[in-house]
């Protein structure tokens, strides 16, 4: 409070300075000396506040995808097991069928699952990203995130009932019920991501490297909750029954640490130094028209005193306080591509083609029950946090190597093609990679990249602008983010109709 008081004070010494026309000296830079007042991050609470949100963001998307073996289980056919690629008892790890290697041990309903999940995730994605860029001045911060996460808990504690329930008279409808849930859950995920972007990039960097990495911890998360479940439970119903109530608690803890955040001293001084700078312009602008309408003799002394919520017209034009969107996407435009580029190749790929993709080897416990949730969701998720993680560190590409960084993006593009060629199920032509130690590695290269890359564009991209505009440059970013997953996921369509 005392500093909120010192910052208010030294804003309208400034102020009334610089508005008195007998002043001969300059005023004093708020910068310089708001700076004596600012706050600093104890423990780095703000910092783990933001890996909590970010983590929580994408939370949902990575729970309904690693739990892959659950939703074959719940779609396979009634009076045909083998149409589910679960071979094994849970508890024993005993094999009762081989590993599937053609589309007969798969249904239809199996087979467009996870391109279905892909596209009904990312297409709401993209729109509501874009809606709270457009929206987010009209509509509060706390709206935004409260309600968003709210909404996605209601959602994971429905699916958590479903478990219980027997659908295997009525599959369909509990295919649609599911992708109903999943566009919910995405809008609001959308509205969540977009409004923590741009909260973060009114602070340093290093919080934006924060919700990027605690994005990629959300994904390891849930990698590691479905390989604890799969270890420990008595069957899919079970295991999948205590995955997604782990993501009823995980998503509260993240409303919880939220609500602490929007409290802390530290986040308040830079959203308010955003505010502020803003505020103080559009007084300026104000003062400017006020004045002008002023008789000479009395234009000196200037009246700032009008309502800042509303717009102004001067001689038929208004004056707004909207932030120039055209203007910092044309400052952004590269790196906005960059992170357009990066999801759209990962989501091309991951996970409806890699989750296909089947070891070499059958027969035994690793080969054909743990896998795919360890070479595909924990590998992937683990090297893409790694990734973000040493962005915050280690920034090559530099910030000033534009042409390097696109490059290092644009290779990326290679990684459909090497995932095609290795033992993807099922498919028509051979297989070129006929050894697991390729896939993985694969793997390995194409999680670090992600994680890497896409962390350094979105903490380049708002340093591009200034501070005020920082944080609609970060939805701008998290919009472009969620256009090339929309993207990749509808391209991956394609790609399975290519291999197969």
């Amino acid at each position: 409070m005392n500093n909120e008081r010192g910052l208010d004070f030294l804003e309208s010494r400034n102020l009334l300075a610089s508005d008195s026309p007998n002043s001969s000296t300059n005023p004093v830079s708020n910068e310089e000396s708001i700076e004596m007042l600012q706050p600093v991050d104890r423990l780095n609470a703000v910092y783990f506040f933001f890996y909590m949100i970010g983590l929580g963001t994408l939370l949902p998307w990575n729970f309904f995808i690693t739990a892959n073996e659950y939703w074959m289980f719940k779609l396979q056919d009634k009076n045909n097991t083998n149409s589910t690629p679960i071979p094994q008892n849970f508890t024993s790890g005993n094999t009762t069928a081989s590993p599937p290697g053609n589309t007969g041990d798969y249904n239809s309903l199996q087979l467009l699952f996870q391109n279905a999940l892909a596209l009904c995730a990312m297409l709401p994605n993209v729109v509501f990203q874009l809606l709270n860029t457009v929206l987010q001045q009209r509509i509060s911060e706390k709206t935004r995130m409260v309600t968003s996460l709210l909404i996605m808990n209601l959602c994971f504690v429905v699916t958590v009932v479903f478990v219980k329930i027997d659908t295997s008279s009525w599959q369909q409808l509990f295919f649609g019920i599911t992708m109903l849930i999943v566009v919910i859950v995405n809008c609001c995920s959308a509205i969540c991501q977009s409004s923590v972007f741009g909260m973060a990039a009114s602070l340093p960097p290093r919080y934006t490297q924060a919700v990027m990495a605690g994005q990629g911890m959300g994904g390891v998360f849930a990698a590691l909750a479905m390989i604890a479940t799969l270890s420990f439970s008595t069957g899919p119903t079970s295991s999948a029954f205590a995955f997604f109530l782990t993501a009823v608690v995980v998503l509260s803890l993240t409303l919880l640490c939220y609500i602490i955040l929007a409290k802390n001293k530290f986040y308040h001084y830079h959203r308010g130094k955003t505010f502020r700078r803003n505020s103080s312009k559009n007084r300026s602008q104000k003062a400017l028209v006020i004045n002008e309408n002023k008789p000479d003799h009395t234009r000196g002394n200037v009246c700032v005193e009008a309502d800042e919520d509303k717009p102004l017209s001067h001689n038929g034009s208004t004056v707004k306080p909207v932030p120039p969107m055209w203007i910092i996407f044309k400052k952004i435009w590269l790196h906005c591509f960059c992170v357009f580029f990066t999801f759209f190749v990962t989501l091309a790929c991951f996970p409806a083609i890699t989750v296909n993709i089947k070891s070499m080897y059958s027969g035994h416990l690793w080969n054909d029950v743990y896998f795919t949730p360890v070479c595909c969701f924990l590998m992937f998720n683990l090297t893409d946090w790694i990734g973000r993680s040493i962005a915050g560190y280690i920034h090559i590409p530099s910030e000033k190597s534009r042409i390097a960084l696109l490059i290092s993006v644009l290779i990326r593009g290679v990684f459909p093609a090497l995932f095609a060629l290795c033992n993807m199920q099922p498919r028509n032509a051979p297989v070129i990679f006929n050894n697991d130690a390729y896939y993985i590695v694969f793997m390995v290269l194409f999680g670090l990249s992600n994680g890497h890359l896409s962390t350094l564009c979105m903490q380049y991209g708002p340093k591009l602008v200034t501070s005020e505009n920082a944080g609609t440059a970060g939805s701008m970013l998290a919009f472009s983010l969620c256009l090339g997953l929309a993207s990749g996921a509808g391209f991956s369509f394609v790609l399975k109709m290519i291999i197969t």
